[in-house]
């Protein structure tokens, strides 16, 4: 009788066994967007739950097939883990634990546009990222108080680029336009201007 239980036992664990869960490995992003020159911070969780394993972290940037390295990183308490990347254009991440996969995860970048007041009428604009955008487009904005809402003045076209410190390129150009005294005006850089691989962004506010 006792070596009927023992054998019972013994085969009710091997099947719980068999049809366990296979590990998993999550992935999230503490922002979806980040500006460029930012970093966001990647999260995560083995289902296994254990400590001291490690993680490697892949990202595949927009206009590239190739994923590399983006970070590598161990699991801490109850199997999670925190990394810390800095997208140079929109990335798309994958972590790995051995042949455990997690989800695929974007995190976008928006380049930064500044306005800079030179004189009551007279600015310049500028975009900060790691591609080169002379040729394209700013829209030029003020804030309509009655209307309660931005809109359009002019189209600024960047007109000049250098490159600083690798991988960024600032775009920029001066230019003049007519708003009120006092003005709030800003740049805004639409989804069209920026894609494919950056997100729209806006610029500082300034006064006219």
């Amino acid at each position: 009788m006792k070596t009927f239980v023992a054998a019972t036992i013994a085969g009710a664990a091997l099947a719980a066994a068999a049809t366990a869960a296979p590990p998993t490995l999550t992935l999230a992003a503490s922002a979806p967007t980040v500006a460029y020159g930012k970093t966001a911070t990647l999260t995560g969780a083995l289902s296994t739950q254990q400590a001291n394993q490690n993680v490697t972290i892949k990202g595949t940037a927009c206009g590239s097939t190739k994923a590399t390295n983006a970070a590598r990183v161990k699991t801490t308490t109850n199997g999670t883990y925190t990394a810390t990347v800095k997208p140079d254009v929109t990335t798309t991440y994958q972590a790995f634990q051995k042949a455990v996969k997690s989800n695929t995860l974007v995190v976008s970048v928006a380049p930064v546009v500044g306005l800079k007041r030179v004189a009551r009428g007279s600015f310049t604009a500028s975009v900060t990222a790691a591609r080169d955008f002379k040729g394209k487009a700013l829209l030029f904005q003020r804030y309509a108080k009655l209307r309660k809402r931005w809109v359009q003045v002019k189209r600024v076209m960047l007109t000049a680029s250098a490159p600083t410190q690798r991988p960024t390129i600032v775009s920029s150009a001066s230019f003049r336009a007519k708003a009120p005294k006092r003005a709030r005006v800003r740049l805004l850089l639409s989804k069209a201007q920026a894609a494919p691989c950056y997100m729209t962004a806006k610029s500082n506010v300034v006064r006219n």
